[in-house]
């Protein structure tokens, strides 16, 4: 009797077990001993094999995870219906521009048809002339997906240099583009980014060389240097001028990025080391040296200055600083001596946060904000005299660049909650305000219904945290029926900025509901704000996420059965101990090529330059730190967590595909509810993108069709499950 109840009781637990899990036969993943020792502590980390990414085992896991989630998704119906409607939208602006550039009065710019797949480069012989396609990346490689991440012009517009970019590695091939023939020199530098042409020159350039185009491999990025060509010679002799190895004195770590700037008025060459790190530490240099044998830095800035953005302009440098104002100020110091304990305040900190300082031929551009909402812009001749604000007819985001550094005009691009993103101009000397020659007129049907609200809510230390809500005002009952899908960052001082993404309307047209939290860790509210979500203080960061989410629940905008929550990349911390601390709240979770392990991260390529962002397990608070941030550490054996749908592109340089891999295994084997747990494996991508429009709607559909199907949208129910 006895065994008896024993053996009924193990039946009792396997048919509760499979109650809850039964339809999800997931493909196997095996777990292996594997633990950590740190300041004492052991961790351990069954599932540390899929780091060995290159192994054969590793990658038939992930194929077949990736096929299994595809399987499962084939069977949400009307997900074709979602990509049609993407194409249809993207068929209601003919014509989309990228970044645009004047030089000797050409103009040169990124441009997109509706239907095509990819930007392609084209050019103006003036204002008002026809556009001339110069490039067209999809007959660069015909077996490779190329696209275009960086290009300068020379100052005789004769040149072009191109950072070419393959399946979303962001590891740049650099090449030269002859604008006249439309062809590209023979010149061909790979793993290096472009950087800028040499000071007065048409033919030689500064580009930053990497070690390897492997995502995979930790030395990649380590010991990048800078490199300096001139055209037609050979490339093997290409001289260093600024390397870990050739400059010992400046400290470079074998993570840092090290770069080189200049200003056409100032007779100084500039030089950093680049981290994740906001705060630059900044040497300089007279640009007559910039051909010597061996330059001779010497420091003008260290991260105890907390300098960020910096313009030069004769003998003199602006930076903006968060030291003694962490809502930014901007001070000019003398390059003749300079003295950073005691410079000049020329735009002092004020109410609003200023998030950057840009410059045209004689005007400094400062942009402010709001809780990283309302933007206004200023502008100030760097001659001297007061900022004065610039007038403008638009509401959102803002963001100016020159167009040119020899004119006054500024292209400005402007986006909203609820208003697509175009371009516009503005003179800085006749203070003249125009659409442009690049604004593009265009209705999307539905857009007149859409209205935006930002409230603030109260976070769990009494932190009131911005929330902007967006939603189609015909559709929306505060009666908790809406389904909401809600948005979060929160690092590296990144404020979610409004921003209007078009291919979201075929759900807002259904009556789901976007919200945005504002959370610590980005600067809505200044250095303060970033600094309260960073290292040891990031619980704030996913706390705030939550707060947020209860409050939609809590007024009625949606239910717990009806939200999504989602983060992206850094992002990937938020919403994993969003539903690792409150897997209650959440019906779906779409992190998307998150930072799901950051025990771990700094193991990966991408992962000794963050950190300064996240901390490193060398160090005893910081270690503390990156274990309560580790969502693949915080996963609980028996836990009812919310369907959730794991991004990954193989080829991602910034987030290797292991890490979201590894929170997806283990994720699969603790939960316990009858939510799907799915890795979604992009072969053709990166983590910015590099896929093609086709590609790129695809996988958004899957992404809305999994929350449809999760939160019971009728369109969205398949008949097999």
């Amino acid at each position: 009797m006895k065994r008896l109840s024993k053996l009924l009781l193990v039946i009792i637990v396997i048919l509760f077990y499979n109650d809850g899990n039964s339809q999800w036969i997931y493909p196997e993943s095996k777990t292996a001993d594997s633990i950590e020792i740190y300041f004492g502590e052991t961790i351990e980390d069954p599932y540390q094999w899929l780091e060995d990414i290159e192994n054969s085992e590793v990658k038939d896991w992930f194929k077949v995870q990736s096929d299994y989630t595809l399987d499962v998704i084939s069977k949400i119906p009307n997900r074709d219906k979602l990509v049609n409607e993407m194409k249809e939208l993207d068929k209601s602006r003919k014509i989309r521009y990228g970044t645009i550039s004047e030089r000797a009065g050409k103009y040169f710019f990124e441009k997109r048809l509706a239907g095509e797949e990819i930007y392609s480069l084209y050019m103006r012989e003036n204002q008002g002339s026809a556009d001339i396609l110069i490039f067209d990346p999809e007959n660069y490689d015909s077996n490779v997906n190329y696209t275009i991440q960086s290009w300068v012009v020379s100052d005789d517009a004769g040149k072009i240099l191109l950072g070419l970019s393959e399946s979303g590695k962001e590891k740049q091939t650099l090449r030269i583009l002859d604008v006249k023939k439309k062809s590209l020199l023979p010149e061909n530098f790979k793993v290096s980014y472009v950087m800028d042409w040499l000071p007065e020159s048409n033919d030689e350039f500064m580009y930053l060389q990497l070690q390897s185009d492997d995502v995979h491999k930790m030395e990649s990025t380590q010991n990048s240097r800078v490199k300096i060509h001139k055209l037609g010679t050979d490339q093997s002799k290409d001289k260093i001028v600024l390397s870990r190895d050739n400059n010992p004195e400046l400290n470079i770590n074998p993570e840092d990025y090290p770069y080189m700037f200049y200003y056409n008025n100032s007779d100084y060459i500039f030089a950093g080391k680049g981290t994740v790190d906001n705060n630059q530490e900044y040497f300089y240099a007279p640009k007559s040296t910039l051909k010597d044998d061996k330059i001779k830095w010497k420091q003008l800035t260290t991260k105890d200055d907390k300098t960020t953005y910096a313009i030069a302009d004769k003998n003199n440098i602006y930076f903006l600083t968060s030291k003694d104002a962490p809502n930014y100020k901007v001070i000019r110091v003398s390059l003749d001596k300079p003295d950073l304990n005691n410079p000049e305040v020329v735009i002092p900190e004020s109410e609003k946060v200023i998030v950057s300082i840009n410059s045209t031929r004689d005007y400094m551009i400062i942009s402010h904000t709001y809780n990283g909402i309302e933007f206004t812009l200023s502008k100030m001749k760097l001659t001297g005299g007061k900022a004065e604000k610039i007038e403008l007819p638009l509401k959102g985001s803002i963001y100016a660049s020159a167009e040119s550094p020899y004119s006054n005009i500024c292209n400005l691009w402007n986006s909203s909650w609820t208003e697509p993103s175009n371009t516009f101009t503005v003179n800085l000397e006749k203070g003249e305000f125009s659409d442009g020659p690049f604004n593009v007129s265009y209705e999307i049907d539905g857009i007149e219904n859409l209205v935006s609200e930002t409230v603030e809510v109260i976070s769990h230390d009494g932190e009131k945290v911005p929330l902007s809500i967006v939603y189609n005002k015909n559709l929306m009952k505060k009666d908790g029926s809406n389904i909401c899908y809600i948005d979060g960052y929160g690092a590296y001082g990144y404020s979610t900025n409004p921003y209007f993404n078009t291919f979201m309307m075929p759900l807002m047209n259904r009556g789901v509901i976007m919200a945005y939290a504002h959370v610590r860790g980005g600067s809505e509210k200044g250095e303060n704000w970033y600094r309260a979500g960073w290292k040891s203080t990031k619980p704030n960061t996913w706390k705030d996420f939550i707060a947020c989410a209860q409050y939609l629940v809590d007024k009625g905008y949606t239910s717990k059965e009806k939200l999504a929550g989602t983060g992206t990349s850094a992002g990937g911390i938020l919403i994993g101990r969003a539903i690792t601390e409150r897997p209650d709240l959440f019906k779906v979770a779409i992190p998307k090529v998150g930072c799901m392990n950051t025990l771990r991260g700094e193991f990966s390529p991408n992962g000794p330059v963050n950190i300064p962002e996240f901390g490193t397990v060398a160090i005893e608070e910081e270690y503390k730190a990156l274990k309560e941030m580790d969502s693949y550490f915080h996963l609980k054996s028996g836990e009812k967590y919310p369907a959730t749908l794991i991004t990954t592109g193989f080829n991602d340089p910034r987030v290797i595909s292991w890490i979201p891999a590894k929170f997806a295994a283990k994720m699969q084997s603790c939960n316990s509810s009858s939510n799907p747990i799915l890795l979604h494996v992009d072969y053709s991508t990166g983590h910015f993108g590099g896929e093609t429009m086709t590609d790129y709607f695809q996988n958004l559909s899957d992404i809305c069709s999994f929350i449809m199907w999760q939160c019971g949208n009728e369109e969205f129910q398949p008949k097999n499950f």
